[in-house]
């Protein structure tokens, strides 16, 4: 399986795996480090060649912990060791290659870092070969010189230390990261629980509420309602109001009432298809709307019809004027009344019955947007009147 990142592994183990990949020169890396996942010391290696590169942990005896632990601890930062130095190099265990080793000598780096857990090291060693073109330093075969070795270990224990670094705080951010999806997961997960639970409540509260009402509805003692589990299922999912639905309740046990008709039967299932909630709220709401509009046309036509009905026709007429490109005057206003007017009659109605325009004008701010902007004859009432509170101060 590919993972989704490459740093969730011990950090460590981490940079092992990625170490020949980016180290030109070395044919193999062997990391000797307490492992706090596994709490014990693990030895891992992995050796340059043509197939996939990955990690190997190699065994060892119980009895070379000591000598391994002891090594570790010995280590500084940077050290070139001989292969005689490092106490498995002799190990005859076939997970380890004798012949290898051979072509190393001395060329071996060791890495330290400090170990917080057992106050010991863990320990990256690098194997070079014996001259320097490997690494890239020459083209000849020149061995590795003191300054080179010092320059490649500075290198090297940089470079580890910052990779270290940035897995470790790649992994911090990443917990950090986990432990704010978990929670927000884990209270998703409690909410929608606990939505389910009030949803479920309020459903057995909905069916009690209609038992009841059933009750309250029955008006002959020898009939008895029943509600189907589809009517239960169904009025569990209604959110009109009340009085919605003990009507349609009401009507619901007339019907189941009715089909019983000549039977003899006084016990009635009131089945889900006897309501009807969806016509129920859109009637309700057409009502509320046409019952609004009713009001508000009534009241119109109460106060200043006249007026109202004048400010219509003048707004119909200046829009045709614009239509046919003519100039919004009055006298080209007036011609395109229903019955034609002349511009002193438009004046004259403006000028008389300001007042009552005016309060049209604030009523109904989102009528008659033509007039009021373009329609110089009406613009003057309305500056007239923005003026008075002025002119009676004055």
């Amino acid at each position: 399986m590919q993972e989704l990142f490459t740093f969730l592994d011990n950090p460590y183990l981490v940079i092992l795996g990625e170490s020949l990949r980016s180290l030109p020169g070395i044919e193999r890396v062997d990391l000797l480090f307490y492992n706090s996942e596994t709490a014990k010391t693990e030895l891992h290696s992995i050796e340059r060649s043509y197939r996939i590169q990955q990690p190997e942990q190699k065994e060892f005896d119980k009895d070379s912990l000591d000598i391994l632990n002891t090594f570790r601890r010995k280590q500084s930062s940077q050290n070139w060791l001989s292969i005689s130095h490092i106490p498995y190099s002799n190990n005859q265990s076939k997970s380890l290659k004798q012949d290898l080793f051979s072509e190393f000598e001395s060329h071996v780096l060791c890495v330290a870092f400090p170990n917080s857990t057992d106050y010991a090291k863990d320990l990256f060693l690098f194997y070079f070969r014996k001259n320097t073109a490997d690494f890239g330093l020459s083209l000849s075969d020149n061995v590795l010189t003191t300054s080179n070795k010092a320059i490649i270990g500075h290198l090297i224990f940089s470079s580890l230390n910052a990779q270290l670094k940035t897995v470790m705080h790649n992994q911090k951010s990443l917990r950090m990261l986990n432990e704010q999806t978990r929670y927000i997961l884990e209270s998703k997960h409690k909410t929608e629980q606990e939505n389910f639970k009030i949803k479920e409540r309020n459903k057995e509260n909905l069916i009690q509420l209609t038992e009841f009402l059933i009750n309250d509805l029955s008006a002959d003692e020898k009939d008895v309602f029943y509600l189907s589990e589809e009517a239960k299922e169904l009025i569990s999912e209604f959110n009109g109001s009340v009085f919605d639905l003990k009507k349609q309740l009401g009507k619901a046990m007339s019907l189941a009432k009715t089909l019983n008709y000549g039977t003899g039967v006084h016990e009635h299932i009131i089945k889900a298809d006897y309501f009807n909630f969806d016509i129920s709220t859109i009637k309700q709401e057409h009502t509320i709307n046409s019952s609004s509009e009713t009001l508000a046309v009534e009241n119109i036509k109460h106060q200043h019809s006249k007026t109202f009905d004048f400010l219509n026709e003048m707004e119909q007429a200046a829009q045709t004027i614009l239509n046919l490109g003519w100039k919004l005057t009055s006298a080209n206003v007036g011609h395109k009344f229903e019955k034609p007017i002349t511009a002193a009659a438009i004046s004259d109605k403006l000028k008389h019955h300001s007042d009552k325009i005016i309060r049209l004008l604030e009523q109904y701010p989102a009528k008659w947007l033509l007039i009021r902007k373009r329609f110089r004859p009406l613009q003057n009432v309305i500056i007239k009147s923005e003026n008075k509170p002025f002119e009676k101060a004055s």
